[in-house]
């Protein structure tokens, strides 16, 4: 060991830091950039005029512990370069096949698989409201069901979110949920009664502008089971056959001064559920805002806890970003989830990938590259960004392969498809 810039005796850091950060009083906070050194994500630090300029003119060496200090207790003000994409391209099928679809069907606008079915069928929803049935290995369109959109006059978009319509269906495609992602209402309907609606939602309006009505099916005993916002801060399960509440609560009233039990200062965001619906993932936000991805189990929900969404044992807090979320977001495997953004705040977001393990809420790794919509077949990630997709080793972070041009919406669990309408044709490919 010598001893180093900073004046400490131990081994040199990664990261080195321009001049100027070297003598700063510890506790002075200190804005500084991440200047990327092309070596993996890798990176030195640099004072706001070296991080403007991109370089360090005079780098030097400082320990881990100067370095820990100023990433904990700093401001930062952005990346400064890119980050080494670790390339291992490995052979695959790039035949993506088109199947046109009838102009009397209408515009789709959200696609859904049907996922445990033999081959492969998905769930299509228009402009006017119309659910079909997609058989491309049959040839074959059936109408299931027309829902009554609802509209929502009084609407404010927020950002960059106006109001969608989303399609959701549960992996038996007997049930549909078609709502207003950065708005208040949807609906579930049962498709094997003609689109009959089980089960009227309201996440309310307290900030539903800001994230995608929270929802999704799962799978419980054979079951299928839907989980919804109710609430700003409180989600539900219900039966989507009979639209039964399975998780009834009351939360305690209070003096105002006091915060009642299980009370959950958080907004539900967009909802994803493990492949063998054992795990809930939740992109919600709190104040003021900050984003903050949670997971928790559905068992011990439905079985032991009903608070278990807002305070149970195994509900996990993974990171906070200000002002981040609504990111990428992907359940590899029941034990991983992947976290879209690298950074602390919107404005610092670099793409990539944290890679969170679900029972302990422990970040096992990260890397750049990834962007755009996310899926998983437990092995390989799949990221379908502006120029294609891409296909990822999410342990490692290498990419093993691209395919230009092909930006899926949706996967389908049971056939291995990615699959996108676009101008009216379906186009899928299999991993």
């Amino acid at each position: 060991m010598r001893t180093l810039d900073c004046g400490h005796v131990a081994l040199a850091a990664t990261s080195r830091f321009c001049p100027h950060l070297v003598d700063v009083p510890e506790d002075n906070e200190v804005a500084y950039h991440r200047l990327l050194t092309g070596h993996g994500m890798e990176f030195d630090l640099a004072c706001g005029e070296c991080g403007a300029a991109g370089r360090l003119s005079s780098p030097v060496e400082v320990c881990a512990g100067c370095v820990d200090r100023l990433i904990e207790d700093g401001d930062l003000l952005g990346w400064r370069g890119e980050p080494e994409i670790l390339e291992r391209p490995e052979p695959f099928d790039p035949t993506v096949s088109g199947w046109s679809l009838p102009p009397a069907l209408g515009e789709v606008i959200d696609l859904a698989a049907i996922d445990d079915a033999d081959g492969s069928r998905w769930l299509a929803l228009t402009a006017d409201g119309t659910i079909a049935a997609l058989d491309p290995d049959g040839d074959e369109i059936t109408v299931l069901a027309t829902v009554e959109l609802v509209d929502e006059p009084e609407h404010q978009p927020w950002g960059n979110h106006p109001l969608r319509r989303r399609l959701h269906a549960s992996p038996c495609g007997r049930f549909a949920a078609v709502v207003n992602d950065y708005g208040r209402y949807g609906r579930v309907v049962d498709l094997g009664r003609g689109g009959v609606v089980t089960l009227a939602l309201d996440g309310g309006n307290y900030h539903s502008n800001t994230v995608p009505f929270s929802l999704t099916f799962a799978v419980v005993d054979d079951r299928p089971v839907v989980v919804h916002r109710t609430r700003w801060n409180r989600l539900d399960v219900s039966d989507p056959a009979t639209g039964e509440l399975l998780t009834a609560r009351e939360i305690e009233k209070t003096s105002e001064q006091e915060r009642p039990p299980h009370h959950l200062d958080y907004f539900h965001g967009r909802l994803l559920c493990s492949p063998g619906s054992r795990t809930l993932a939740d992109d919600g936000w709190i104040w003021h805002p900050v984003g903050e991805p949670a997971v928790w189990q559905l068992r011990p929900w439905l079985d032991g806890n009903v608070w278990e969404s807002e305070d149970g044992p195994t509900r996990q807090r993974l990171c906070y970003r200000d002002y981040y979320w609504d990111g990428p977001l992907c359940f590899v495997g029941d034990d991983l989830l992947a976290v879209g953004g690298i950074g602390d705040n919107d404005e610092t977001m670099l793409p990539g990938v944290r890679l969170f393990d679900v029972a302990s809420g422990r970040e096992l790794t990260s890397f750049a590259g990834p962007a755009g919509a996310w899926f998983s077949d437990g092995r390989r990630l799949y990221s379908a960004q502006h120029d294609g997709l891409h296909i990822w080793d999410p342990l490692t972070g290498h990419r093993t392969g691209t395919l230009p041009g092909f930006t899926p919406t949706c996967r389908h669990r049971g056939s291995g498809e990615l699959a996108a309408v676009t101008d009216g044709v379906l186009h899928r490919w299999r991993a």
